[in-house]
């Protein structure tokens, strides 16, 4: 036995049909949601990383051409290096030790019966980055209080 189905009437089927484009419209604006989201979570991730490597590089280039210098023994502070406690000069070779302590230095000049005075001293026990004592660019200066 077949049912018959009984003619809509226009009001009842446009009643119908705004129910369809209201379900079909609350899909569409979630599927936007979700690909707002998506999109969001993709671009948060991109930035996240790209500041991630240029926190890299920018260390690297630190490490590369910067030095940090602090612990300056009195008698080395002349010059530029006048009422400074520590400084971070530019390097003249590129990949050595990014960090000095010249008062660890004071020691070895203490013990040693040297004629010298404490820069000449320092210049050589520094070797080859003696150039970190006399710098030519010091881009960044603690004074003393």
């Amino acid at each position: 036995m077949e049912q018959e189905r009984t003619p809509l009437d226009r009001h009842t089927y446009q009643r119908i049909l705004s129910r369809k484009r209201q379900r079909a419209r609350r899909r569409r604006r979630a599927r936007l949601r979700r690909l707002r989201m998506f999109r969001a979570l993709r671009s948060a991730r991109f930035w996240s990383r790209t500041g991630a490597y240029f926190l890299v590089g920018l260390c690297i280039v630190f490490w590369a051409k910067f030095a940090f210098v602090y612990n300056i023994p009195p008698g080395v502070r002349q010059g530029a290096l006048l009422n400074v406690s520590a400084y971070v000069a530019v390097k003249s070779w590129w990949f050595g030790p990014p960090v000095f302590d010249l008062g660890s230095f004071l020691p070895a000049f203490s013990e040693a019966r040297l004629t010298v005075g404490p820069s000449t001293f320092l210049a050589i026990q520094l070797g080859k980055y003696h150039s970190i004592l006399d710098p030519s660019v010091i881009v960044w200066a603690r004074h003393l209080q």
